[in-house]
């Protein structure tokens, strides 16, 4: 199949994970670091982590949407930690929800 074909199927909508830290500037303020792209959950909550030792404050947050139009859902927050800026109050945090981890092997995955 080209490139140019058509009919080739996309990725309709993708998840990506980021982490952000904020370090401390003078009189109580703080100022967002750099983000960092996570893999997946688990790598961005170990990152977070490490973060949360050394930061005013951390987030860690997904946000769902489709790369190909722009339009992404809101960020959902993973975990959050120490000082962060007040607009973060307002998104959905799932901090505290239980996931449930599914192992998958090379049979549970179909390969076109």
């Amino acid at each position: 199949m080209s490139k140019a074909d058509p009919t080739r199927e996309t990725v309709a909508h993708l998840t990506y994970f980021v982490v952000q830290a904020y370090t401390a500037v003078k009189r109580g303020k703080i100022s967002a670091d750099e983000p960092i792209p996570a893999r997946d959950r688990d790598h961005a909550m170990r990152m977070f982590e490490r973060f949360k030792q050394s930061r005013a404050g951390v987030v860690a947050f997904s946000r769902t949407g489709d790369p190909a139009t722009g339009d992404y859902e809101d960020a959902v927050i993973i975990a959050r930690h120490g000082t962060v800026p007040s607009e973060i109050d307002g998104l959905q945090d799932m901090s505290d929800a239980e996931f449930e981890r599914w192992e998958l092997s090379e049979h549970d995955l179909k390969v076109a």
